[in-house]
């Protein structure tokens, strides 16, 4: 089913972009009607829709995005971008953490939409479900459904079909029927949690010093929940919960101090995660922060403390001439 599943959030995403040429057909020479059709055995919300589906009629396809330009406007407040959804902001936060997103997971938008858009968020779903062979599949289109889409679709998907559109009101319908039955079908019963693992895992730091903030971990995080920051008095590296973790294990393996361990996600299930703190010692030529305390010992440990360690890098050079 999950091919089917990812040829269904893939239509709907066509359908709610641009309208494409197949949308100017009566409703049940869709592609959209052919999938929710191949899907109706085993999904309800397609069994549901099909009738409404199938009896949209033809139209000019000029006439339909004609439709579509008066249906989505802000006059209306029916938004296709989660930001302006959520909170009325054509970009927003939403819209660069997507971003980052899909390029962790080496894809990219093609046209000029916005990474929040619900067309690009469907393609996303589609992407995420679609290979087979991918144990984690149903856990990271869970996960997008609690994060993103699951947060605004279903409630455009229901003010379409209240809007009584003939073509984008049995549309929102399928879309709000789809996604909710959706994350019921992969939510795991409170039985199967407790005969499995604790449920997901989140990294953690047990023994601060083991960390030397080198910063590698963020770098390879695929959904940047692991975010290094730093100000002039210290560097910090923070485990987000406004994003979402996949369990993937790639921080705690390309760790090389072994610092990073995976703990099951109740034990920091807090606002934000401190993981490692380190204050920015000041240069000794300008006065001016350098890199971390903990950065600066462990070069110290490979070295043995050389005095040149004490200075930025632009007055290390100079500090270098004088000495010859």
């Amino acid at each position: 089913m999950s091919v089917l599943a990812a040829d269904l959030y893939q239509v709907l995403a066509e359908a709610l972009a641009e309208p494409p040429g197949w949308l100017c057909l009566p409703g049940h020479r869709w592609p959209l009607y052919e999938t929710a059709s191949a899907l109706a055995g085993d999904s309800a919300a397609a069994r549901k829709n099909l009738e409404s589906l199938a009896n949209i009629p033809a139209e000019p396809l000029g006439a339909r995005r004609s439709r579509y330009a008066a249906l989505f406007n802000p006059e209306n407040g029916l938004w296709l971008y989660e930001s302006a959804a959520l909170y009325g902001r054509i970009i927003g936060e939403e819209t660069f953490t997507l971003a980052r997103l899909y390029r962790a997971a080496g894809l990219e938008t093609v046209g000029a939409e916005l990474p929040d858009h619900i067309s690009v968020e469907l393609a996303f779903l589609a992407f995420l479900v679609g290979d087979e062979q991918d144990e984690g599949a149903a856990q990271h289109e869970v996960q997008f459904l609690q994060q993103h889409a699951g947060r605004w679709m279903p409630g455009l998907g229901h003010a379409l079909a209240r809007s009584g559109d003939p073509v984008y009101g049995p549309i929102g319908r399928l879309l709000a029927d789809w996604l909710s039955e959706r994350a019921l079908a992969r939510r795991p019963r409170s039985s199967e949690r407790d005969a499995s693992l604790p449920g997901p895992y989140l990294p953690a730091i047990p023994q601060a010093d083991d960390c030397t903030l080198c910063g590698f971990c963020a770098q390879v995080c695929p959904t940047r929940v692991l975010t290094m920051r730093e100000n002039q008095h210290e560097t910090t590296l923070i485990l987000r919960h406004d994003l979402t973790c996949t369990s993937c294990n790639k921080c705690a393996e390309v760790c090389e101090m072994g610092a990073i361990q995976m703990v099951p996600a109740e034990k920091l299930r807090v606002e934000n995660t401190v993981l490692r703190r380190s204050g920015r010692p000041l240069c000794k030529g300008c006065q001016q922060p350098m890199i971390s305390a903990a950065e600066l010992e462990f070069v110290a440990r490979q070295l043995g403390n050389p005095d040149w360690l004490a200075y930025c890098l632009d007055c290390r050079p100079q500090r270098m001439e004088r000495r010859r």
